[in-house]
């Protein structure tokens, strides 16, 4: 019993520890239903991740899509640009989960769709739309994207564009041909459990003993005649097995499992070839005659006689006949299976391009739309206002919202107002556009193009800060789009600190803070904690302040076992990559 608990023991020492929530197997469980690659997970058989095919357009929950394509054709009947903007995700619909769902059961009963894999972004190119018309100064005013791939059960990235003449004109024209020039290739990767090492002991023994006797006695006038025959035969027969299934290239762990195999191994020898407590030990052999045997009979000499004359003796038969037959076999099984498993990144890269949504969804003018200037049948001018893709993290920290108040004067009617919103939770669904309308009322000058606007920017803890700052101005514009960007400069950080030096200068962890000027008011606050037992060694802080102002930093370290920090100084902050080297604390 210490054998077999020990080799358990060192079975489970060699189980990689990983979430069942975010791991699969790599191979093992894998199944295909009409095109979808399901992953079985790696603790539970019955539950599984599916791999998203390509990415899609999302849709809302009455499953409109989420995509608007806008051409403007001005009063001449030329192309005067376009509008472009489309909301991405990787989630298959409910409905087909659902569908998937059940041809699955069919196959596993019991299994569970989860979502889709878990999966991380790559650092270099997640998230890209390939399209020579959107990326080409000369063919967009402006693009902009949410930078970050739609991983995440439910998620979505936004793409937004404004085109020029040229630009709107080519890419509509691609949406018609067989592969259209707008293309989202998401570049990703996800955790799968794999064997690393296994390895199987088979051992197959037999010991067999096999004894036969056979006694035949005659005896006539005393005189006595016996022939014996006893005959014993062992057979042993052995067979070991030591079979390495496969193994990865990965030196610590690969030698400890053959270690643990050649002890194994040892050990399983020892037991079956002892000859006195092992497997192969031979029972008892019989004996050639039993005691007992053959009882009463005597052979008298002549010193008998003469002492014992009168004397009659019984008379003993001497014709026996004994027959013996025993065997003993001994017989033992043995199969000992070591696995050693590991965690592996797994690729994963796909595209998909917009022509065949295009093809299923063209008739659909809500979608794609040709706005004819010119046309009297259009009455109602639309415009466009998006928020600058750059600035769409500020509504995570100090901005409440953005308001725009619209105002349309015309000759002889009264003005045309309206407003239009966008606040935190607008930015989270990728809702980055929305739109105003304002009716033409029979104006005949290019005049009824132009309208007005007004923009506030509310600010957490502060009063609003309105451009213009008076409230009896108001900005002009003629354009269908307008960019809604506040007054801040964007600074991206990136915090460099190895954490194997925390622990070599005695550092538990450090608190970075910042302070800087946001809208003309003074800020400081935490943008980073690290500690020595972050898996990662790089944070990326993004920050916003006033055009123009300095940014400063300090860092507070924490020694192990000591709860006064080490404080620096405080350091502008003046270049995008920071790294960080902790003091030395003295014990």
């Amino acid at each position: 019993m210490k054998k077999i608990i020990c080799l358990l023991w060192f079975t489970a020492l060699f189980l990689p520890l990983a979430s069942a929530s975010a791991l699969v197997n790599y191979s093992a469980g894998r199944i295909e239903i009409d095109g979808i690659q399901f992953l079985q997970d790696a603790t539970n058989p019955s539950r599984y991740y599916y791999l998203p095919p390509l990415p899609r357009v999302a849709t809302t929950p009455d499953g409109t899509p989420q995509i608007l394509m806008v051409k403007f054709i001005d009063p001449q009947g030329d192309t005067s640009g376009g509008l472009f903007h489309v909301l991405v995700t990787l989630s298959l619909p409910e409905e087909q989960v659902s569908a998937l769902q059940d041809k699955l059961k069919k196959q596993v009963p019991n299994a569970v769709i989860a979502g889709p894999v878990p999966m991380k972004q790559a650092k270099e190119a997640g998230f890209q739309v390939v399209s020579s018309t959107l990326t080409d100064k000369g063919f967009r005013r402006a693009m902009i994207t949410s930078g970050r791939a739609p991983l995440t059960p439910g998620s979505s990235a936004a793409i937004a564009a404004t085109l020029t003449q040229h630009g709107a004109t080519l890419l509509w024209d691609s949406l018609e041909s067989p592969v259209s020039d707008v293309s989202i290739a998401v570049s990703a990767w996800y955790e799968a459990k794999t064997p690393a090492y296994r390895a199987e002991i088979h051992a197959d023994i037999s010991t067999v003993y096999n004894h036969f006797s056979k006694i035949l006695n005659k005896q006539k006038n005393y005189s006595k005649a016996q022939i014996r025959k006893i005959f014993d035969k062992l057979v042993r027969n052995g067979v070991i097995e030591i079979k390495i299934l496969d193994r990865l290239p990965e030196d610590a762990g690969n030698q400890a499992m053959q270690q643990l195999t050649d002890l194994a191994t040892s050990k399983l020898m020892n037991m079956i070839f002892d000859m006195e407590t092992g497997l192969t030990k031979l029972p008892e052999k019989e004996a050639a005659v039993e005691k007992g045997q053959l009882q009463g009979r005597r052979k008298y000499t002549w010193l008998n006689r003469l002492f014992l004359k009168g004397n009659n003796p019984k008379y003993i038969t001497d014709n026996q006949f004994v027959l013996k037959d025993r065997k003993d076999i001994n017989q033992g099984v043995f199969t000992i299976k070591l696995e050693r498993s590991t965690v592996i990144k797994v690729p994963f890269n796909t595209t998909g391009n917009m022509s065949a949504f295009y093809e299923a969804n063209k008739d659909n003018h809500a979608l794609f739309r040709i706005v004819n200037l010119a046309d009297p049948a259009f009455q109602k001018r639309e415009i466009f206002f998006r928020i600058d893709g750059e600035f769409a993290d500020v509504f995570e920290g100090r901005m409440n919202f953005v308001a725009v108040n619209l105002r349309k004067d015309y000759p002889d009617q009264p003005a045309a107002t309206g407003q239009i919103i966008f606040n935190r939770e607008d930015i989270r669904d990728g809702k980055l556009t929305k739109s105003w309308k304002y009716a033409r009322l029979g104006e005949k000058s290019e005049n009824w193009l132009n309208y007005k606007y007004r923009i506030s920017w509310s600010l957490r803890g502060t009063k609003a800060l309105n451009l213009p700052p008076e409230p009896d101005k108001w900005l002009t514009s003629d354009g269908p789009v307008i960019t809604l960007a506040p007054p801040l400069e964007r600074h991206d950080l990136v915090i460099d600190a190895d954490r194997t030096s925390f622990d070599m200068n005695g550092i538990r962890s450090a608190l970075i803070e910042a302070r800087y000027v946001m809208f003309r008011k003074p800020v400081r606050e935490r943008i980073a904690i690290l500690r020595s037992t972050d898996g990662e060694s790089i944070n990326n802080i993004t920050l916003f302040s006033d055009p123009g102002k300095a940014i400063e930093y300090r860092v507070s370290w924490y020694a192990e076992g000591s709860g006064t920090p080490i404080k620096t100084d405080w350091k502008p902050l003046d270049q995008g990559y920071l790294v960080l080297v902790p003091p030395e604390v003295k014990s």
